[in-house]
């Protein structure tokens, strides 16, 4: 795996998984709203559903894009992955779907398309875990253009998924969509300010709430990312290479400290939830959604 596929893989993961769970986060931010009587939540839910509808929408079309033109992507599904791999395009578009029709339709239809595109949005996430995982153990490649091998692969594969491994690769993944959701949400609340005039309350409230979540969701990841790292202590010099070839000899030692962007990007968040006025440490969230990134890589590099 090299540097750039490397990274685009962790760009579509983080992607992938926020979307899936972003629903879920407008449908129960209306539901606060409703249950403790603030208008500040639906506010914030509408917001959200707009980015959900934006971020489902590209990842859909980026996706079917690369099915309908053969694409890198595509030319590595073969047999039963290709499948799954028609299956998971599917969901993201139905889930895109039904994530822009939640913007068009009245109260009782926002949350009804809201959960149809989360379950959807579910569907593909575990499908995408499933490829990622694959693709990480080199059962795509190994299986590419031949239709035996990958049979193989797949039914290997598929034996696997009750590994350890996959257990803690598929908790790392529940955590990853759930920080990336709330460190997305953030980021689109503060670009939003200029459209969204809402007042100093809203900001402020909202901001935090949102670095509350994502604290305190990027302490389960971080736990998950551990779990990772135990699991294979040591990578290979030249697998470390290809990954960081910037670094050299120290690749090895790099690829291992990278686990620490994770707990940092967490006091990033921290530090902007316990922040009087969240705006003025806005720089946090952008800067913890980097180290977010560069966290994901580091596991992916070393699963």
């Amino acid at each position: 795996m090299t540097f750039y596929v490397c990274a685009a893989l962790a760009v579509l993961l983080i992607a992938g998984l926020s979307g899936a769970v972003l629903p879920f986060v407008s449908v129960w931010d209306h539901r606060l709203a409703t249950a403790r009587r603030r208008s500040l939540y639906d506010k914030s839910a509408g917001q959200t559903e707009a980015f959900t509808a934006v971020l489902q929408v590209l990842v859909a079309l980026a996706l079917a894009a690369d099915l309908l033109a053969g694409g890198w992507i595509n030319r590595l599904m073969t047999g039963p992955w290709a499948f799954l791999w028609e299956c998971l395009v599917i969901a993201f578009a139905v889930a895109a779907l039904c994530s822009v029709a939640v913007l068009f339709v009245k109260k009782t239809g926002r949350m009804v398309f809201g959960v149809l595109s989360g379950l959807a949005g579910t569907l593909a996430a575990c499908l995408l875990c499933v490829l990622v995982w694959g693709f990480c153990l080199g059962a795509l490649s190994a299986g590419a253009g031949d239709e035996e091998k990958a049979v193989q692969s797949f039914i290997v594969l598929m034996a696997g998924m009750h590994s350890l491994g996959f257990i803690f690769f598929a908790a790392f993944s529940l955590f990853l969509g759930l920080t990336g959701a709330y460190a997305l949400a953030l980021c689109w609340h503060i670009l939003s300010r200029n459209r969204d005039d809402f007042g100093r309350d809203f900001y402020t409230f909202t901001l935090s709430m949102r670095a509350r979540q994502a604290f305190c969701s990027a302490l389960l990841l971080t736990v998950s990312a551990a779990a990772m790292f135990w699991l294979t202590p040591v990578v290979d010099a030249g697998h470390a290479l290809e990954l960081l070839p910037f670094a050299q000899e120290y690749a090895s030692h790099a690829l291992t400290a990278g686990m620490f962007c994770l707990p940092l990007a967490a006091l990033f968040w921290y530090a902007m939830g316990r922040a009087s006025v969240p705006m003025q440490k806005r720089s946090f969230a952008f800067l913890a959604l980097v180290l977010l990134f560069a966290g994901t890589y580091f596991v992916l590099g070393r699963v």
